[in-house]
């Protein structure tokens, strides 16, 4: 319990920082499946960046 008590501030940022990853990793996922791409132009058939080229 001592522990616990000592390192609250860290535990909490750390709980933080794992629930941002996670929400960024679902995001993530949910707009590749959705279709959408990461730069937000949405013409990654035509774009320099597709890996094509």
């Amino acid at each position: 319990m001592e522990w616990i008590r000592m390192n609250t501030g860290n535990i909490i940022v750390g709980l933080i920082v794992f629930l941002a990853l996670g929400f960024t990793v679902f995001r993530l996922i949910k707009n590749s499946r959705q279709g959408k791409t990461s730069c937000g132009c949405g013409a990654c058939s035509g774009c320099g960046e597709d890996g094509k080229d």
